[in-house]
């Protein structure tokens, strides 16, 4: 795969994209988006700029740790290049697994990012250090929030530190982490795919003809949740009942699991058909460009966006009976399916 990394069309906008990835991984907010400048490789080039851009990103976070950090950091590298890794396999597959569905790669990538999150948090909070200033930042806090309410008062003060890494371990466990790996994943995919669409719109001329055809299928509205799935939500929604009544935690835990990731597939099939009737050529500009403003409007505002998400969890789940994308379903069998 690097065999021809000498050449200039991989070699620059590989050198780029990993030194744009290594400056978000350190900046503080933008770190959230540090997977953003290689999916802009995958989709913007092919697979050998973006798997150059990993090669050319894991080493210059190596270089930052041990010259500007001065601490090698190794669970912090390893946390670096798994999720880099993961993400360019997702987006932008070699040839030998090109042929898997985008979902499929999707939803393994995730589960392995999870896995993966979860060891990077028990090796953060097993440090002394970090428990002490998680116990300095609880008390500026309570501190800051001591008033008259002796009730509030006392409520406060029986909250520890250890009592709130529990808390967060169970919800990581229980599907927390697959929930954040798969945003991680899923929006800066989206955001790669914006600006690569942006980029070869206003350098149409000089933009590869194979950039714009890759470009056509990443979207929604071709994603459709394989039937079957429905009865992996089902089964998993009853079994977790039953293991919460006998308290059996590990099958709890991975049911859990299967259920958030049945959720976040119907959730996704939901929002291609709410872009599906969006983009179509009888939905009038202006009806659309609403509808949009409107969708985000509600995603931001508390209690409305769990009925929006709920609303299109359940719409994904009633395509299994009602073809709404039917005009999309009729044709060739190149529908990606989870």
């Amino acid at each position: 795969m690097f065999s021809d990394i000498s050449n200039r069309k991989i070699l620059i906008p590989a050198l780029i994209g990993a030194g744009i990835c290594v400056f978000f991984i350190s900046s503080g907010f933008l770190s959230l988006f540090f997977l953003v400048p290689l999916g802009f490789l995958a989709f913007r080039y092919d697979y050998k700029v973006a798997w150059t851009g990993v090669l050319f990103a894991v080493i210059g976070y190596l270089l930052l740790l041990v010259f500007i950090v001065q601490n090698i950091g190794i669970w912090s590298l390893m946390f670096f290049a798994v999720m880099a890794i993961i993400f360019t396999w997702i987006t932008s597959p070699a040839p030998a697994s090109a042929n898997v569905p985008m979902s499929y790669r999707l939803i393994g990538g995730s589960c392995l990012g999870a896995l993966m999150l979860i060891i990077f948090f028990y090796r953060t909070v097993s440090s002394p250090s970090f428990i002490e200033y998680l116990d300095y930042i609880m008390g500026s806090f309570m501190q800051s929030n001591t008033g008259a309410n002796v009730v509030q008062n006392a409520l406060l003060e029986s909250i520890t530190a250890e009592a709130v890494l529990d808390m967060i371990l169970v919800m990581i466990v229980r599907g927390g982490g697959l929930i954040s790996c798969v945003l991680l994943f899923t929006v800066c995919r989206q955001i790669s795919f914006s600006l690569a669409r942006l980029f070869l719109r206003i350098n149409r001329k000089n933009s590869p003809a194979s950039g714009t055809s890759t470009l056509e299928t990443q979207t929604l509205i071709v994603f459709h949740v394989s039937p079957s799935v429905i009865w992996a939500l089902s089964g998993s929604l009853l079994l977790l009942v039953l293991t919460r009544m006998i308290n059996l935690v590990v099958p709890e835990i991975i049911l859990w699991n299967v259920l958030i990731l049945c959720i976040i597939l119907y959730l996704a099939q939901g929002l291609g058909i709410l872009q599906f009737f969006l983009l179509r050529p009888s939905t009038p500009p202006i009806l659309g460009m609403f509808f949009i403003v409107l969708f985000f409007v509600l995603l931001f505002s508390p209690v409305f966006n769990l009925v929006l998400l709920g609303g299109l969890t359940v719409l994904g789940i009633a395509e299994n009976w009602v073809p709404f994308r039917a005009s999309k379903i009729n044709g060739p069998p190149a529908t990606p399916q989870a």
